[in-house]
């Protein structure tokens, strides 16, 4: 079985990822959600009434999830499917504590949205404080 590697950044696209950026939580929110619905469900079968314990292991789920692999990987698998990644700004890999930073302030990123339209290289809140930023794996092609 093959290893999985770490892609390389294409350095000077973080500006153009904006929806890139977007598609890749919209999966990474489906896939949250086909495990932990799947995981409520199998609880619901088996007579394990979860409540409000249900909704702290989904919290930390989605935490591990982020944290894990954009530690391990610099991406989700939703960055995979698009083609992006997470670096620090000094273009190496990011580390476990950007990446622990980084998810820590995706809850309050819904406000801070709009930092992604005010700085210059589509920085969230997290990004700011984790000194990180997102950019495109694939290479774009020479302009004619």
């Amino acid at each position: 079985m093959g290893t999985f590697e770490r892609p390389t950044p294409n350095l000077g696209t973080e500006r153009d990822i904006l929806e890139k950026r977007a598609m890749a939580f919209v999966v990474d929110l489906l896939i949250l959600g086909v495990v932990l619905g799947l995981a409520t469900n199998v609880a619901f079968m088996v007579a394990v009434p979860l409540g409000f314990l249900s909704m702290a292991l989904s919290v930390v789920a989605a935490f591990a999830y982020f944290s894990c692999l954009e530690a391990a990987f610099g991406q989700t698998l939703g960055k995979t499917a698009m083609g992006i990644v997470v670096i620090s700004e000094d273009d190496d890999p990011i580390s476990t504590r950007a990446s622990l930073i980084r998810t820590l302030l995706r809850p309050v990123d819904t406000i801070g949205l709009l930092a992604m339209f005010l700085t210059d290289r589509r920085q969230r809140l997290g990004d700011l404080a984790a000194d990180t930023i997102v950019v495109d794996t694939k290479a774009k092609p020479p302009a004619l």
